[in-house]
């Protein structure tokens, strides 16, 4: 069995490989299909969001945890599983045409359709991977998710390339989805024929409710701004406010998902030992926001810039709303990391009530600005007020269980503020340069030469402010061979 902290640098490895190719073929479509084009694609996600939710019902995460498992449980999920795809498919193909008619664009016909296929497909691909998980086998699934991922990219990349349009986007998710189910498959030890069953029905049943209740509410309250940017403002403006939120979810999303994968088993881990959680948490929230902090002020500094590089000037309207949702970002920092403590003293129900009542609170913000200005930087807008909003809220549930020790926590985000100044003091005079020779726009090798002065300028930030991140051993190996950073 692969160990722990091998397990962890495997995913690690993977993630990031999986982001760089996204990058990629981000940068590569952006290219090849316009803005209206891709608009298609996402809103037709955002139609068959709760599909997606639903075609889940936790059955990966009731195989994984059942202690004693059988090939009736495996049965069972896979009944389950072949089930609910093959409604969800049948409902998503015949209803395509009406919410083509609903947005007015014949083209979302073929694109619904062509994606619903995936329902038929992730039956194969769920149980198999749920069951290589459960044994630890990281390795082969970093293997088989990468494997699905090149060929996905070179579908989607050669069919945008022959002219299919958003189409393009459907078929390579299909093939990724075909590549994984039998990748999944093949790198199982025991390649099982087992037929679907429905013995463990009840059982399945109330785990995969509970499981699917929360998700639902937040898949709803986060597809639906696409489905009503959409309508109000039409499919290029939701192309652009998802290309301006890609920058921040760099780190939000993608960054961010491998952090978590490690916080929580940490965090329960101290909590399991007795230790006290809040200053685990403060620790940690103190780390990540040195990080994150100097990632949002300098895709905020140069978001046009960088928007141009990676996609092409014809994303040039997407660079004004960065600046918002960095700020956003930069918040979200603060308490990002706040469920995943209040999850690891076993209180899901906590982290289930957050949710409910955080997410549509942030879809009612962006709709009623989209429906009252129709304009997308009131929409940014009103995106950075719900995560303004965002993290006293999850304090204040933190504290039902985990009290709070606020000055240890603002002590430690004031480390972060510091540095984060003072890292980014070079890029900002490179931008003020720019501003100030009338250039506009900051050049590609300027552009460079910024990105490679913040990198040398933050570790001798973290190390000049005392930032508590320069005790961590990593940090530490990085800056011993430097001298005027290494310390006695």
């Amino acid at each position: 069995m692969t160990s722990v902290r091998r397990a962890l640098a495997i995913s690690f490895a993977e993630r990031y490989a999986l982001i760089v190719l996204a990058l990629a073929g981000s940068m590569l479509v952006a290219r090849l299909l316009t803005p209206e084009e891709i608009g298609i694609y996402s809103v037709s996600l955002a139609v068959i969001g709760i599909a997606q939710v639903l075609r889940d019902f936790g059955i990966g995460s009731f195989l994984i945890q059942e202690k004693e498992l059988t090939d009736d449980h495996v049965r069972t999920a896979f009944g389950f599983s072949l089930l609910i795809g093959s409604t969800l498919f049948i409902a998503a193909f015949f209803a395509a045409p009406f919410a083509a008619r609903f947005y007015d664009e014949a083209r979302m016909i073929d694109t619904l359709r062509i994606s619903s296929l995936n329902f038929l497909v992730l039956p194969f691909c769920s149980i198999s991977l749920s069951l290589l998980r459960r044994d630890m086998a990281f390795k082969h699934i970093a293997a088989v998710n990468l494997t699905a991922a090149v060929v996905g990219f070179v579908v989607i990349i050669s069919t945008a390339y022959h002219g299919f349009g958003p189409n393009s986007m459907a078929l390579g998710a299909v093939a990724g989805n075909v590549t994984t189910g039998i990748g999944a498959w093949l790198a199982r030890s025991d390649r099982k024929l087992l037929l679907p069953s429905f013995v463990y029905w009840r059982k399945l049943l109330g785990f995969g409710a509970q499981n699917s209740a929360a998700s639902i509410v937040t898949t709803i309250s986060m597809d639906i701004n696409d489905l009503v940017l959409g309508k109000v403002l039409g499919f290029a403006p939701v192309a652009i406010i998802s290309r301006a939120q890609g920058l921040m979810n760099l780190f939000h999303r993608d960054t961010m998902a491998a952090i978590r994968n490690v916080a929580f088993p940490a965090f329960a881990k101290a909590h399991r030992e007795g230790e006290e959680l809040d200053a685990r948490h403060t620790a940690s929230v103190t780390s990540v926001t040195a990080i994150a902090w100097p990632f949002y002020g300098f895709a905020a500094l140069f978001s046009l810039e960088i928007l141009r590089l990676m996609f092409g000037p014809q994303w040039d309207s997407a660079a004004s709303l960065v600046p918002y949702f960095c700020l956003a970002g930069a918040l979200a920092a603060t308490s990002n990391l706040v469920l995943n403590a209040v999850m690891a003293v076993g209180r899901i129900d906590l982290v289930a009530r957050a949710e409910l009542i955080f997410q549509p609170i942030r879809a009612a913000l962006i709709i009623a600005a989209a429906v009252i200005f129709k304009s997308l930087l009131a929409c940014a807008i009103a995106y950075l007020l719900a995560f303004a909003l965002h993290p006293p809220f999850l304090y204040f549930i933190k504290q039902r269980c985990i009290p709070n020790h606020f000055p240890a926590l603002m002590g430690g985000l004031w480390s972060s503020a510091k540095a984060t100044l003072l890292c980014l003091s070079p890029a900002a005079a490179v931008a003020t340069y720019a501003s100030n020779t009338g250039a506009g726009a900051v050049t590609t090798p300027e552009l460079l030469v910024a990105a490679l002065l913040t990198a040398i300028a933050w570790p001798a930030a973290i190390a000049f402010t005392r930032h508590p991140l320069r005790d961590d051993p990593l940090f530490s190996r990085f800056t011993r061979h430097i001298p005027c950073l290494s310390r006695s």
